[in-house]
């Protein structure tokens, strides 16, 4: 099991290149999540005091652990009884809670995938709480904690000595941690802290407080009134801005480097015709051929589409029309379209559409399967807009959740064959 974590990898680095201005001070985490600050300054701010803080199950047992203190953990719900011989000290309560929130992804069972996977972590539940145990003694090396507590952040800062850094990335919408952990809560009793959820009122007034003492602070929307000493930009994510009124600390924008190669593929003209009797085909082809034509046919806004596991070119009667990026999603059996884009065309108003009945292929599925070595029932996009719906993905994919900024389509997988796609497209989206 590994820990897990909101801060990517750009945001890391800038800080521990950064970690010299924090040497020798007093620094209190507000949201600690996965330990990454501290284990960040623990390496690159020898001096520095770190005290962790946060409010999750999740967090506040490793915190309890990496910090040397005592946690009260039972089982509260009878079906996980069989629990209570991994909670002996600490370090297997920690170890515990790590295992099960990775194996509560497949508890619904709700297709073979999770089915088989679900099984297989209770049957050697053992085997992973041991292995999870050696690799928290070993994180445990990394990360120097001087003392932890799990209070409403508000409250902490009420208290933090003056001349102390307070560091905090919050909760980027209202509920975010109730969500993530909700079915982990039921399951345990545990000193739960009284908070209050951070709404955008909630994050001024927390703001407020901060900007009283040295802060470090990051989020994924621009503030105007703050310091920005940093800005990082990555493929189909927010970006994250960091605001400082720390003086020692190096300005930075980071963006993720992405490789481009040219491969001259013919493409679909506006002479071309897409006939009832045209034949649809898909190539393989790599991650720096789809980020070529991605610069060609996508706006620059859209952002750095991550490199995926599968790139595929679409093509009709030979001529390319389409390019897709398929990438499995973390602890499931879907798969998670990264990009979907078309090449311009003046006759055929809606290949968009087109490209999207290919992603509901058998074809389509039966490549995915054999590449990842899954069952694959469903596949996943994000499209990330304040609209309501996306009407590229309307009536072809299903709205499964509207987040702040984010919408999440997917769709059932082999649904239809290559060669029944076209006339169906022809009827329904291109009729003459």
């Amino acid at each position: 099991m590994s820990f897990i974590g909101s801060i990517n990898a750009e945001t890391r680095r800038w800080l521990g290149n950064n970690g010299p201005a924090f040497d020798g001070l007093e620094v209190y985490v507000g949201c600690s999540g996965a330990f990454t600050v501290e284990q960040i300054l623990s390496r690159y701010a020898p001096k520095a005091k770190i005290r962790g803080n946060d409010v999750s199950l999740y967090s506040s047992v490793l915190g309890a652990y990496l910090s040397g203190q005592p946690f009260n953990l039972a089982v509260r719900e009878e079906k996980f009884a069989w629990l209570e011989p991994y909670l002996g000290d600490v370090e297997a309560k920690a170890a515990a809670v790590m295992v099960l929130f990775e194996v509560l992804k497949y508890e619904k069972a709700d297709n073979l995938f999770k089915a088989r996977h679900w099984a297989h972590y209770l049957n050697n539940f053992e085997g992973f709480h041991q292995a999870t145990v050696a690799k928290l003694r070993e994180r445990k090396k990394e990360v120097r904690l001087e003392g932890y507590t799990n209070k409403d952040i508000y409250d902490l800062l009420e208290e933090i000595p003056e001349d102390s850094v307070a560091i905090a990335f919050l909760p980027t919408y209202a509920g975010g941690y109730e969500r993530m952990f909700k079915r982990l809560e039921e399951i345990f009793d545990w000193d739960r802290p009284s908070y209050g959820l951070i709404d955008a009122e909630r994050k001024a007034a927390i703001l407020g407080k901060m900007k009283t003492k040295d802060y470090l602070f990051l989020d994924d929307k621009e503030w105007l009134d703050l310091p920005l000493v940093a800005a990082v930009r990555k493929a189909r994510m927010k970006p994250v801005y960091v605001y400082s009124n720390m003086e020692a600390l190096r300005r930075g924008v980071l963006k993720q480097q992405r490789h481009a190669e040219f491969v001259p593929f013919s493409r679909l003209s506006d002479e071309d015709e897409i006939r009832q009797d045209s034949k649809l085909s898909l190539i393989p082809t790599t991650n720096r051929v789809v980020n070529y034509y991605r610069d060609v046919y996508l706006s620059k806004g859209v952002g750095i589409p991550a490199d995926g596991e599968v790139p595929l070119v679409a093509a009709v009667d030979g001529k390319v029309f389409g390019f897709l990026i398929y990438s499995r999603m973390q602890g499931g059996g879907d798969v998670y379209l990264l990009a979907d884009f078309v090449v311009n065309s003046g006759r055929y108003r809606r290949l968009a559409k087109l490209l999207l009945l290919v992603t509901q292929t058998r074809e389509v599925r039966r490549l995915l399967e054999e590449k990842f070595l899954l069952e694959i029932p469903k596949c996943r996009t994000m499209v990330f807009t304040d609209k309501p719906v996306s009407m590229k993905y309307r009536g072809l994919y299903q709205l499964a959740r509207r987040d702040p900024g984010k919408l999440v389509y997917e769709t059932d997988m082999g649904i239809l064959d290559l060669s029944e796609v076209i006339p169906l497209w022809l009827k329904k989206f291109e009729k003459s």
